[in-house]
């Protein structure tokens, strides 16, 4: 499935899509966010699901926002916030990547 992320700049909120899509929030038209590839999230099997985590800072000015993880049918969402760890769990239902949304540097995808 593709999959594309909108972020507000403003308010926070997060629009998922299954393809292009004009989103608009906070009375502005959001872009599709630019992915890259995450060097830091470790992803390990326990008791049968994903646990996915970052080392980083999870600062009010800094900070992962969420993590997301993606199948060809399916999207399992967890929202993060600021001062709280940088961690998720994830049934694993033929997940392929996960990605992860940092406040300052954008979006992440590790494939597994």
């Amino acid at each position: 499935m593709d999959i594309n992320f909108y972020v507000c700049p403003v308010c926070g909120n997060v629009t998922v899509s299954s393809g292009d899509a004009e989103v608009k929030c906070c009375g502005r038209t959001l872009k599709k966010e630019q992915v890259g590839i995450s060097q830091g999230m470790k992803v390990s099997v326990s008791d049968g699901e994903y646990y996915v985590s970052v080392g980083h800072p999870m600062t009010k000015d800094h900070y992962f926002s969420f993590f997301a993880a993606v199948s060809d049918s399916s999207v399992q969402f967890v929202k993060l916030f600021p001062e709280g760890k940088a961690e998720a769990r994830f049934r694993m239902d033929g997940v392929d990547r996960i990605y992860m949304y940092c406040t300052r540097h954008g979006l992440y995808v590790k494939k597994i």
